[in-house]
């Protein structure tokens, strides 16, 4: 079970005012605020042609990023790369650490890791974060 500060549950508020989505989990960084809303939210959260999603990012000054709850590890990590066609998703268990190996193609690599890393980076840590969870791309 993950643990939220202040900050974070004040920025959960915020945002379920904001849009009427409910976030189950906030990360704050000093670059962006990343949600993940509950299963079937997330159009509530980013609104008709990204409407809400825009007046949220004004109102915390800084990139807003949302993602879907799954119920599965490998649902999430789906829905983390959403858009980007994975080649093959391998779940495994070795010496008791849960991890988790995708592959893209090579047109999809770029997207899969983001600018400076900042994609792979942030799923690397939601998934520690939400499932204990260790994340490798080949």
């Amino acid at each position: 079970m993950v643990t939220l500060s202040n900050d974070e549950l004040k920025c959960i508020s915020l945002f379920e005012q904001m849009t009427g989505a409910s976030p189950e989990d906030c990360v704050i960084s000093p670059e962006r605020v990343t949600f993940i809303v509950k299963e079937s939210e997330m159009g509530r959260a980013i609104g008709r042609q990204g409407s809400t999603i825009k007046r949220v990012r004004e109102a915390f000054g800084k990139q807003v990023d949302v993602f879907e709850a799954a119920d599965s590890l490998e649902g999430f990590v789906r829905k983390l790369y959403s858009g980007i066609e994975l080649r093959e998703l391998k779940v495994s268990e070795p010496e008791g650490v849960k991890s988790v190996q995708i592959a893209v193609g090579s047109k999809d690599r770029g997207a899969a890791i983001g600018r400076n890393g900042e994609r792979i980076k942030l799923a690397r840590m939601l998934l520690e974060r939400k499932y204990g969870a260790k994340l490798k791309l080949v």
